[in-house]
């Protein structure tokens, strides 16, 4: 029977094989880490999730909205000791661009989640000590919408920081809203909003 000798060593084979695999592997992990990385880093004050808080965020559609995550702490001398983490999404329907180092945005709609971390909040009452129904609403989770305006001052493109963003931001809750429309006649509006102030450092 006549024999075909194989044209390229076996062991090269195996070589060229785990050389492509480690490869498309390499790229691939490169890949999810520059998708995994933050386009912002976010530092506030108040605002409805902590006495200070820290935060990283995405952003989206030629960066007209942001995907944010925030934990903050409330110390025990403000009131706490408390820890919030909080999910928000924004949205920046227009800007105007003042020079070609500022941008103003004026009117960005907010809307987030929180959720206060604590042997006093839950996602629900005790079921021992309240009935079913009782009270509605979760005494750790709160639904929060809130308008903030933010100017951008443009960096060096070369730089790792493209830009730096203030921003001062008013919110109110599902609580503070029910608690407003019950007390309208007697209560003003802005009394149920918080105000926070931040800045951003966008890459």
């Amino acid at each position: 029977m006549l024999k075909i000798k194989h044209l390229v060593p076996r062991p090269l084979i195996f070589k060229v094989f785990l050389l492509i695999l480690l490869t498309k592997g390499a790229y691939g992990q490169e890949k999810l880490i520059r998708t995994l990385t933050p386009d912002q880093f976010i530092i506030q004050y108040a605002g409805s999730i902590g006495y200070f808080s820290l935060g990283a965020g995405y952003n989206f559609f030629k960066d007209k909205s942001t995907l944010s995550f925030h934990y903050g702490h409330v110390p025990e001398n403000k009131g706490g000791t408390l820890n919030i983490a909080a999910i928000k999404f924004d949205y920046k329907p227009f800007s105007i661009v003042i020079n070609d180092k500022i941008t103003f945005l004026p009117v960005n709609p907010v809307f987030f989640l929180s959720y206060t971390f604590g042997k006093d909040f839950g996602l629900r009452f005790n079921r021992d000590q309240y009935a079913k129904g009782y009270y509605f609403w979760s005494p750790a989770l709160r639904e929060h919408l809130g308008l903030n305006s933010e100017v951008r001052l443009l960096g060096d493109k070369s730089s790792k920081i493209k830009s730096v963003s203030i921003y001062a931001e008013a919110n109110t809750n599902d609580l503070y809203m029910i608690s407003w429309y019950e007390n309208r006649t007697t209560t003003p509006i802005y009394e149920i909003f918080h105000l926070g102030f931040g800045v951003k450092l966008n890459f």
